[in-house]
């Protein structure tokens, strides 16, 4: 007797069989309930998540000969045909394959002829992205007026790539992915129908790693049934899968918590030297990263970490995050990771120094004097750029003027110009050139807009010479009465 595999042999037969997909399920159980079924439909979703499955049941419904509460009987003629894919109604197109315009057209030339065996004639078109510009446009005149008792359903993994026109004309299923727990509850389903041995932890690890549809997690617990001899154990499972043992996960959750730097880089060696997949090694690690954040949130007790690590770790997430994201792609993995867990060393930057000062942090040995001569320093360094990026704008705006206005710009060269906080100054040579620019007044108000602009020059001071005269001058004028100072020279000193 030939094989079946898990994922055909266990390929949902009936609405109530399919998981996951609850909308989708009610929705087109009522259209078939209401007698309101679209002429057309398009099933959105990433791989195997049930999308010709579905469709298939729908073409079993409409076509089904017993229909029992709007469900297929799977025993009728019409039903068990659909299943197998001879059912003469029934057209499954494949777009990657059957994409151009003369499939279309036979389809289109197809639909004016009335079901053979059953209600319903259904073409099932799957990758319909996949169909080129003509071909579209050959079935949206079959979309925009369809004969009766034909409905096409149009299944796909990018639902961008269909036209507007198209799906202005179908009823749209958004197909959501199955959740860990759904994928958990169909793997026991095949496991207990099948009288297959199994430890649960095992499920867990398939159902955990597993990040495709349905049909991928029957695949899988195929092959691990397969490699396990029979039965389902934890062992066979991460080996399988490529998944590092818990203790080197720990240990690295250990030394993350000390910040012991040279035992990591030791771990990561021990674990490529031991065959193990280190983009691996480094998901689990940020998974159970995660699991601790959300352990301390919710005031959960966490093997590893404390409250007082919340800070310091959602840090250590994030960088670690950056972390996969460039190593999955580059050459040598773990040169990456080496330099980000090096890094680690760093981490007394990011701490408060009421953390410090309370004694609670357990992360390095950095002191409040050093956090505070760091923040000062970091506090003139940003005045300081700050200040320096202010004078390049006022200079900035100063050349601007010169060059465009020129009746005031041989002024603004021999004037001294300054900027304090919201306010222009300008100090001018003498209070003549302070008249001539206080008359274009509006010109700079033009130039600075938001600023209170300040124009001045020296005060010119009344220099009247005081002049001394000798005492003898003055003793020969008492002496002669009358007379006059002709010419008067001051006495060098």
């Amino acid at each position: 007797m030939t094989y079946e595999a898990f994922s055909r042999k266990y390929r949902p037969k009936s609405f109530k069989e399919v998981i996951g997909q609850d909308f989708v399920v009610k929705t087109l159980k009522n259209a078939v309930k209401l007698g309101r079924i679209s002429h057309a439909y398009i099933f959105s979703g990433s791989r195997g998540v049930g999308k010709t499955t579905i469709a298939r049941i729908l073409a079993k419904v409409l076509n089904c000969k017993n229909p029992v509460d709007y469900e297929p009987c799977n025993q009728c003629e019409n039903c068990i045909e659909i299943d197998k894919g001879s059912f003469p109604d029934m057209y499954e197109i494949d777009a990657a394959s059957n994409r151009g315009i003369d499939d279309i057209r036979t389809i289109r030339d197809n639909v004016n002829y009335q079901p053979i065996k059953g209600k319903y004639k259904a073409y099932i078109i799957d990758e319909a992205h996949m169909l080129t510009k003509e071909a579209f446009n050959a079935l949206l005149k079959t979309l925009e007026e369809p004969p009766p008792r034909n409905i096409f359903i149009l299944a796909t993994t990018e639902l961008y790539k269909i036209p507007d026109t198209i799906k202005s004309r179908c009823q749209v299923f958004l197909f959501k992915p199955p959740t860990k727990s759904q994928i958990k509850t169909y793997l026991l389903r095949i496991l207990e129908n099948e009288n297959i041995p199994y430890e649960e932890e095992a499920v867990d690890l398939l159902a955990q790693e597993l990040e495709g549809g349905m049909r991928d997690s029957a695949s899988l617990l195929d092959q691990a049934v397969t490699y396990s001899e029979g039965k389902l154990t934890v062992k066979s499972v991460e080996e399988l899968l490529g998944i590092v043992p818990l203790n080197y996960i720990k240990k690295a959750l250990n030394y993350i918590k000390n910040q012991e730097i040279q035992p990591f880089i030791k771990l990561l060696d021990e674990v490529e030297d031991n065959g193990y997949d280190i983009n691996i090694f480094w998901k689990e690690l940020l998974s159970n990263l995660q699991k601790s954040l959300i352990n301390i949130v919710m005031n959960q007790k966490d093997e590893h970490f404390s409250n007082q690590d919340l800070k310091t770790l959602i840090y250590i997430k994030n960088l670690f995050n950056k972390a996969y994201s460039e190593a999955r792609t580059f050459v040598n993995p773990k040169d990456i990771y080496q330099i980000y867990i090096l890094k680690l060393s760093y981490i007394d930057a990011i701490k408060s120094i009421q953390q410090l000062i309370e004694g609670n942090f357990e992360f390095g040995k950095t002191t409040p004097q050093q956090i505070q001569k760091e923040s000062t320093q970091i506090k003139e360094s940003t005045e300081q750029k700050t200040q320096s990026e202010e004078n390049q704008n006022l200079q900035k705006i100063i050349t601007q003027i010169i060059k465009n206005e020129k009746i005031i710009a041989p002024l603004l060269k021999e004037a001294e110009i300054k900027e304090e906080e919201n306010s222009i100054f300008i100090k001018l040579k003498d209070k003549s050139q302070e008249e001539i620019l206080s008359s274009h007044f509006d010109i700079l108000k033009k130039y600075f807009p938001n600023k209170n602009i300040n124009i001045s020059a020296p005060q010119v001071k009344d220099k009247k010479k005081d002049k001394k005269r000798d005492e003898v001058v003055d003793k020969v004028l008492e002496l002669f009465p009358g007379s006059k100072i002709l010419t008067y020279k001051e006495k060098e000193d």
